[in-house]
């Protein structure tokens, strides 16, 4: 097969670094990504660190280029930039896939599929949901910690019968944990709960996961968000756990004092190039769409954009 892993960041370089390191010599793997990333794997390859001293894995991919031009039609393309590098992602998408390419999108969201389905006119886009702790340690080096690693996929709307079966016998004989689930929605949904809440209002006031715990207005603040999202996933039919905002806010308490979010990290080192659009955009344009009044997510998407200038 022809695998192409379509932004080579946290996500991506996990599962291309472990795919990679089983099927080079099978298949044909090639690696999308720009800048200092490309320029490190191409000298020295890519590799994939684990907390605790694991193994630590190099690969190097078939090819690794920012051209997409350079590439064939693939078979699997794993798809996981940037929300703001999204829609160029997916025209781009156009020129490698054909009515069996399967795309397998890997980014934090409620309505990345729609996104997705705006520019992208071929193959089956799955849905899917990940859990895992990954970042770029330095160029070339992806360094993992946290999270279970668990991976949720779902079925494309247009084509709900498609099983891809292709792309999950890959992920079983690489050791990655997955679940191919029906209702991928709820998963989608509780985790973007999770981390809608505590990435707006850590980014927001400048705080760790920890020092919003111990604020009970920003715990309040980040509570009243969760709320509003239950309310919002309720209007279009998405039945969370009637305990999920609960259940959503400890989940901050499994983190050390002071991690921060992933969202919170990209705002710090790029300012005004940042996810905002899929943390608090996509939600005020549901509330704007279902008549639905969310005044804690608004009070502090404001506040974000002034802080950013934005």
């Amino acid at each position: 097969m022809k695998i192409c892993f379509f932004g080579v960041g946290g996500v991506g370089g996990y599962f291309g670094t472990i795919i990679t390191d089983k099927f080079k010599d099978q298949h044909d793997i090639y690696f999308v990504v720009r800048g200092s990333q490309k320029s490190a794997i191409c000298t020295n390859g890519l590799t994939l660190k684990k907390a605790g001293g694991e193994q630590i894995i190099n690969v190097f991919p078939t090819q690794c280029t920012d051209n997409i031009d350079d590439l064939p039609v693939c078979d699997i393309v794993f798809l996981s930039v940037k929300s703001y590098d999204l829609a160029n992602a997916a025209k781009s998408i156009n020129k490698i896939s054909n009515d069996k390419t399967i795309i397998l999108p890997l980014l934090n969201g409620v309505d990345i599929y729609d996104r997705i389905r705006k520019h992208l006119f071929t193959g089956k886009v799955l849905r899917s949901c990940v859990y895992i702790g990954t970042h770029i340690e330095s160029p070339g080096v992806i360094f993992q910690k946290g999270g279970s690693c668990n991976l949720f996929i779902g079925n494309d709307l247009r084509f709900p019968d498609f099983y891809p079966e292709s792309l999950l016998l890959l992920l079983q004989n690489s050791n990655i944990d997955f679940k191919w689930d029906e209702n991928i929605e709820i998963a989608i949904w509780s985790k973007y709960m999770f981390i809608a809440a505590f990435g707006l209002v850590t980014a927001t006031y400048e705080k760790t996961f920890g020092e919003i715990l111990d604020d009970p207005e920003l715990s309040q603040i980040t509570k009243s968000i969760m709320h509003e999202i239950d309310q919002i996933a309720k209007k279009i039919n998405i039945s969370l756990s009637t305990d999920i905002v609960e259940t959503s806010f400890l989940k901050g308490k499994l983190f050390p004092y002071e991690t921060k979010t992933s969202f919170q990290r990209d705002v710090e080192k790029k300012g005004k190039i940042n996810e905002i659009d899929i943390y608090g955009g996509t939600l005020i344009h549901y509330s704007k769409q279902y008549d639905i009044p969310i005044p804690n997510i608004k009070n502090t998407f404001e506040r974000f954009m002034i802080k950013t200038g934005q």
